[in-house]
């Protein structure tokens, strides 16, 4: 617990420089990289329209789960994941005025921020991966929020309002260091959206 403590300490001096990166899926929570994402477009079907504000309906009650990326589609203002999303984008397709920008698509940023803390390393556990998210709004991540993979627990190692992050360990169900990597690539895709930095969880001590 040391050694992951310096690590969060350690990363958090850096996080006001770290870009993020892009991620998707579909609807039925399968991982598939994105063509693009849009502001409003939370089933991930290419498009707004009614059926992202039914959607948004269900997920609020419970009927099916709404990813930590479909929230954020959902929530462009970062007023919190609520019925007034589902109301807003209702309002924009009746075509009434907005500053929201619903039905933008989000530029994609640079996705060279994830694989240099794994280019050289070796001496790291074989079954876990540490990621900092943009704290959004304190609905914790599950295991549901990272379909990229298949994930035996998540574990929340930190909430750190001050650099608006909350840092996670991630349990992969099947350990090696090939599947840490595999794992590492596919968050890559997650820019612009929630990811700050996904990096082996490593065993050693770091000496200030």
């Amino acid at each position: 617990m040391k050694r992951l403590l310096s690590i969060i300490l350690l990363l958090t001096l850096f996080l006001s420089s770290i870009s993020v990166n892009a991620f998707a899926t579909s609807a039925e929570g399968e991982y598939v990289k994105p063509d693009k994402f849009i502001y409003g477009d939370v089933n991930q079907d290419g498009e707004v329209t009614v059926k992202d504000v039914t959607y948004i309906q269900k997920g609020l009650a419970e009927i099916h789960y709404v990813n930590a990326v479909q929230r954020f589609l959902a929530d462009p203002d970062n007023a919190g994941f609520s019925i007034k999303n589902a109301t807003a984008i209702q309002k924009y397709l009746a075509q009434y005025e907005t500053k929201t920008p619903w039905g933008e698509e989000i530029v994609m940023a640079s996705q060279d921020e994830f694989s240099k803390y794994v280019a050289t390393e070796d001496d790291f556990e074989d079954d876990c991966v540490i990621v900092v998210v943009e704290l959004k709004d304190k609905t914790p991540y599950t295991v549901q929020d990272f379909p990229e993979c298949n994930l035996k627990s998540i574990e929340l190692l930190a909430d750190v309002p001050e650099t608006k992050s909350q840092f996670y360990l991630l349990y992969l169900e099947t350990p090696g260091r090939n599947n840490v990597l595999e794992f590492i690539k596919a968050l890559d895709y997650r820019a612009n959206i929630d990811m700050k930095l996904a990096m082996p969880n490593y065993v050693y001590s770091i000496k200030f």
